[in-house]
């Protein structure tokens, strides 16, 4: 029996550390096209929307709300449709960003375009819904694979 799933329905939000505010914002707002929708002056804060249900936080480096403490980033995945790719990664190497791409090997068939910002962080565009590991799940599950 699968064991009970916690209901979270996505990521709410990302924080990032960066070294000089106003490029991060710069790069995620002009260059990436994502909406600012809130600062906290007093904090060196800067929130942008990636999608309809997650922020960014850009953060100058501080320790954060409940003692978060800042780190080595490795990278975070942002979705898009498949149709997007190519248009994306041309917008991107027009506006100067070295993109490099790659095609997802099954059964995660998809494209990924990588660019990374000022502070090093390394962001991915990537076409296949991570939902899809709910189906690889249930495969397990009712014997389709493997040996659960």
């Amino acid at each position: 029996m699968p064991e009970p799933r916690t209901p979270v329905t996505g990521v709410s939000e990302l924080t990032l550390e960066v070294s000089d505010l106003p490029a991060a914002e710069r790069f995620y707002s002009g260059v990436l096209g994502l909406p600012i929708v809130e600062r906290w002056e007093r904090r060196g804060v800067t929130w942008v929307m990636a999608g309809d249900r997650t922020r960014i936080g850009l953060w100058k480096a501080q320790v954060g709300l409940a003692g978060g403490q800042p780190g080595a980033h490795v990278h975070f995945a942002m979705h898009i449709r498949e149709e997007d790719c190519e248009p994306l990664a041309e917008r991107l190497r027009s506006q100067g960003c070295a993109v490099t791409e790659y095609a997802s090997a099954p059964p995660r068939e998809g494209r990924a375009a990588y660019v990374s910002d000022a502070d090093g962080h390394c962001i991915e565009f990537w076409s296949w819904d991570v939902a899809g590991h709910f189906d690889e799940i249930d495969n397990i599950h009712n014997g389709d694979r493997g040996d659960c």
